[in-house]
C-alpha cells in the first residue's frame, strides 16, 4: 500500500507499506501532523521580521513543514515526478531533496556564491542541490568536472552519497588534505625557488608551535609583560603575516612590518590584534621564521604558498598540465576554515565558479580570523579588472531545519558569549530560530565512567559522544564505544542523539572560564583569554551537531565544569544582565533508569502518556498501561503535580476495572455502601486534581451499582 497525504497540487507519499502495517503507520502520519500544529514556535512577529528583511519570502507555503514520525525534527522531502519514473527502478537512482522557496534562490544564484547560515539552516543541502543543478545545467558537456571540498572525510562522503556515487567521472569528493596531496603530485616543483619538502614529521601545527613558544624562557618573559599568548601569536602569523592576500601580493610573499602595523592596511574590524602589540608580535613572527627556517620545518601557509605558485606557473607556462588539475566548478563547505586558501580554490576553478557556504561561528580552526569580506579581497584579485567576476555580499539562511527550540536555545547561550565578550570573532548574524519545541538538554554532573559505559552498551546505544580532538582516541578506547569523535571530525554532520563528554573539564583555562559563565569578567577579557573564543566556537559546533536529544556529561567535577552546571540548570545567575532560564535539566546520576532520558523528556512521554489514557479509542487496560507509564516518567521528570494527577486519574481507572463486573444486586448491600464510600472518596481526590472528565466517566460507570438516593 501507498501511504500518501495531498499537500496543495502535490501528493507526499509517507510510507509504502506491507498490508499488515497500514493501520499503524497511518496512526503515526497522523500524529506527525497534530505535533507538527502543537509544536511549530517561530512565532507570527518573527516570520513577519523575516519577510521584511527578504530574508524568507512571503509566501504562506514557506511555513508548511512536515514533522518525522519519529522525532520532533523536520521531515527530509524528496521531489518525483513523472519524468523519473525510469530512473526508479535503477539502483543508483537517488532523488533531488525538495528546495524551499529560499533555498531554490540560493541554488539558483549566478556566479560565485557565498552562502552564509548558522549550523542546521540547510548549507551543505543547498550545495548537494546546486551541485545536481549544475549538472542539469551541463548535460552532455564532456569537459565538465566539479569538485566538493570540506575538511571532514565524513561530510564529503555524506554528500558523495546523496548525489550518488555512480558519477564520479563529473564529480570529485576530496577532504582538503586530500586535495592538497593532489596538487602536491601532479604540479612538479619550481626551479630554482628553494622549496622545502612538505614532510608531515616537519609540519608545524598549533600543538607544535605552543611547545616551541613555551621553551624559549626569555619569550616568555617578554610574553608575560605584553599578554602574548600563543593563540594571538599564531593568528597573527597564520591570518595576516604569511596567509593573507596581502601578503600574498607582497615580494617576499610575507605581510612587511611596516603593513602590519598599519591599521589602514588590514582594516581595525578586520585585524583585532591591538595596535600596542603588533611590533613585538612581529618579532615573534621574525624569530619564528628564522626557527622554521633553521630546523628546515614547514606550516600550511608555506604549502599554501608553493602550490598557488606552482598552479598559475602551470596555468601560464603547461596549459595541458593546467587543465588536468582545474575544476569546471567548486563547491566549498566550511569555508571559514579558510584564508589564502582561498586564492587556491579561486585558481582552481576561476572567479566566477565557486559556492562557498559557512558559518564563522564555526571557525574553530586555531589561527583562522575570517570574515566573509575574506572571500571578497581574495575574488578581487583573482578577478583581476573584470569587477563584474567578484560576487555579491553573502546571501543568507535563517531558519533551523536541523535541531529543535532545546537545542538552539543552548546554542544560543554560547553565541551570546562569543559576541558579546569576542565581538569581532564571527559575523553575528539573526537569531536562527528551531521549527519545533523540543525537551532542555540533559546534564549528567559527575557520573561514574563506568556508569557511561554501561549507558551506551544498552539504554543510550547509538548516541554519538562528542569530545576534545585530542581525547577521542582515549574516550573510544575506555568506553569501547566506536562512536566516539572529536568535535572538529564531527564538523557538518548531525546525529539523531548527541553526548558532550568532559567538555568542561578538559578546558585549559578553568578560571576564566568560571568567571564568564558566572557574570564575573573583566576587563581586557578578549585580549587575555582570546582562547576562549576558540573554544566558545568549537562548544557551539558540538552542540548544533544534535537533531534532538543532547546531553552534557561531566566525569568528574572541576571549576569550569560546576559553574557551567550552575549556569545551565539553575536560574540564580543573570545571563548578561538579564533575567536567566534553566536552559538544561540536571538528572540523577546514580539512577541508570533516570539518565536515559532528559527530565523533559520525562514529561513528554508522560504527556503522551497521559493523552493516550484520556483518549475515547483506548480500553480501560489500555488506559491503565498508558497512566502507569505516566506516573513513572511524571516522577522521574520530578514534576509532582502531574504526578499526582496522574495517580489519581490511575485509581479511577483502576476502580473501574475492578467494579466493571458487579451487578445491580450489590445496591444496598454491604458491599455496595463499600463501594460507594470508595468511589465518593475517589471523586473527591480527582475534583481536588482538575480532573472533572475523569469524575463523570466514574459516575457512568458505577452508576448502575448506586443507590437511587446516592446516584441523585
Amino acid at each position: 500500500r501507498i501511504l500518501y497525504k495531498e499537500e496543495g497540487d502535490t501528493k507526499v507519499i509517507w510510507f509504502v507499506s506491507p498490508h499488515d502495517k497500514v493501520s499503524r503507520l497511518m496512526k503515526l502520519i497522523d500524529e506527525a501532523k497534530t505535533r507538527a500544529a502543537r509544536q511549530q514556535v517561530v512565532p507570527e512577529s518573527v516570520i513577519a521580521s523575516l519577510q521584511h528583511d527578504r530574508l524568507i519570502p512571503s509566501s504562506q507555503a514557506r511555513r508548511e513543514v512536515l514533522l518525522d514520525v519519529v522525532g520532533n525534527v523536520p521531515l527530509k522531502v524528496y521531489d518525483v515526478n513523472h519524468m523519473n519514473l525510469e530512473d526508479i527502478a535503477t539502483n543508483s537512482w537517488v532523488p533531488r531533496l525538495h528546495l524551499s522557496d529560499e533555498e531554490l534562490r540560493v541554488v539558483e544564484e549566478p556566479g560565485t556564491v557565498l552562502l552564509l547560515g548558522r549550523s542546521g539552516t540547510g548549507k551543505t543541502v543547498c550545495i548537494c542541490n546546486r551541485m545536481e543543478y549544475d549538472r542539469q545545467q551541463h548535460q552532455g558537456d564532456s569537459t565538465f568536472r566539479q569538485l566538493f571540498v570540506a575538511r571532514s572525510k565524513r561530510l564529503t562522503k555524506y554528500v558523495s552519497g546523496v548525489l550518488g556515487d555512480d558519477r564520479c567521472s563529473v564529480g570529485c569528493f576530496l577532504t582538503y588534505a586530500e586535495l592538497l596531496n593532489e596538487l602536491e603530485s601532479a604540479l612538479p616543483q619550481l626551479s630554482g625557488r628553494g622549496e622545502r619538502p612538505f614532510k608531515p614529521s616537519t609540519r608545524v601545527d598549533f600543538v607544535r608551535f605552543k611547545d616551541y613558544y613555551a621553551s624559549r624562557q626569555e619569550l616568555s618573559k617578554d610574553a608575560a609583560r605584553t599578554n602574548l599568548g600563543p593563540l594571538i601569536v599564531w593568528t597573527a602569523i597564520r591570518s595576516f603575516l604569511k596567509n593573507s592576500i596581502e601578503a600574498f601580493q607582497s615580494p617576499s610573499g610575507i605581510l612587511s612590518r611596516e603593513s602590519f602595523s598599519n591599521i589602514g592596511v588590514l582594516g581595525k574590524n578586520r585585524c583585532r590584534v591591538p595596535y600596542d602589540l603588533r611590533d613585538a608580535i612581529y618579532d615573534e613572527f621574525e624569530r619564528y621564521q628564522a626557527f622554521l627556517q633553521s630546523q628546515n620545518l614547514w606550516d600550511d601557509c608555506d604549502r599554501i604558498m608553493v602550490l598557488i605558485q606552482r598552479l598559475e606557473f602551470a596555468r601560464q607556462n603547461d596549459l595541458a598540465l593546467f587543465e588536468s588539475v582545474r575544476r569546471s566548478k567548486i563547491y566549498v563547505d566550511e569555508t571559514q576554515d579558510y584564508t589564502l586558501e582561498l586564492l587556491l580554490f579561486f585558481e582552481l576553478s576561476g572567479p566566477s565558479s565557486l559556492f562557498l557556504a559557512g558559518d564563522p561561528a564555526q571557525s574553530v580552526v586555531e589561527g583562522t580570523e575570517f570574515r566573509f569580506e575574506e572571500v571578497r579581497s581574495v575574488a578581487y584579485y583573482a578577478a583581476g579588472n573584470d569587477r563584474k567576476l567578484v560576487p555579491s555580499k553573502p546571501l543568507t539562511v535563517n531558519l533551523n531545519f536541523r535541531s529543535h527550540a532545546g537545542v538552539l536555545n543552548v546554542a544560543s547561550l554560547f553565541l551570546d558569549y562569543l559576541f558579546h565578550h569576542f565581538p569581532s570573532s564571527a559575523k553575528q548574524l539573526k537569531k536562527d530560530y528551531g521549527l519545533f519545541q523540543g525537551s532542555r538538554p540533559g546534564v549528567l554532573h559527575k557520573l561514574d565512567v563506568k556508569l557511561l559505559k554501561t549507558l551506551l552498551s544498552d539504554k543510550l546505544n547509538g548516541a554519538v559522544v562528542l569530545c576534545h580532538d585530542d581525547s577521542a582516541a582515549y574516550w573510544r578506547s575506555i568506553l569501547d564505544y566506536t562512536l566516539v569523535y572529536g568535535i572538529r571530525e564531527a564538523k557538518g554532520l548531525e546525529f539523531k542523539a548527541v553526548i558532550i563528554l568532559n567538555f568542561f573539564e578538559e578546558l585549559p583555562q578553568q578560571r576564566p572560564w568560571r568567571n564568564l559563565l558566572l557574570g564575573r569578567v573583566g576587563s581586557e577579557f578578549e585580549s587575555k583569554f582570546s582562547v576562549i573564543g576558540t573554544h566558545l566556537k568549537l562548544l557551539y559546533t558540538a552542540i548544533t551537531r544534535c537533531i534532538e536529544r543532547l546531553f552534557f556529561v561531566e566525569s568528574k567535577g572541576s571549576v569550569a565544569g560546576d559553574a557551567a552546571v550552575r549556569r545551565l540548570t539553575t536560574t540564580s545567575v543573570k545571563h548578561l544582565g538579564d533575567e536567566c532560564r534553566a536552559l538544561a535539566t540536571r538528572s540523577n546520576v546514580h539512577d541508570i533508569d533516570a539518565m536515559i532520558m532528559t527530565k523533559d523528556e520525562f514529561l513528554a512521554e508522560g504527556l503522551n502518556a497521559a493523552e493516550i489514557a484520556e483518549s475515547d479509542r483506548a480500553s480501560l487496560d489500555q488506559a491503565l498501561a498508558s497512566l502507569n507509564r505516566a506516573v513513572f516518567h511524571f516522577e522521574q521528570a520530578g514534576h509532582t503535580l502531574y504526578a499526582s494527577k496522574a495517580r489519581a486519574h490511575r485509581s479511577s481507572v483502576h476502580f473501574r476495572l475492578e467494579n466493571r463486573s458487579q451487578v445491580r444486586n450489590i445496591v444496598n448491600t454491604e458491599g455496595g455502601m463499600v463501594i460507594e464510600t470508595k468511589m465518593a472518596r475517589i471523586m473527591e481526590n480527582l475534583v481536588k486534581e482538575g480532573l472533572l472528565r475523569e469524575v463523570i466517566d466514574l459516575f457512568h460507570s458505577a452508576e448502575s451499582i448506586l443507590s437511587r438516593y446516592t446516584a441523585e
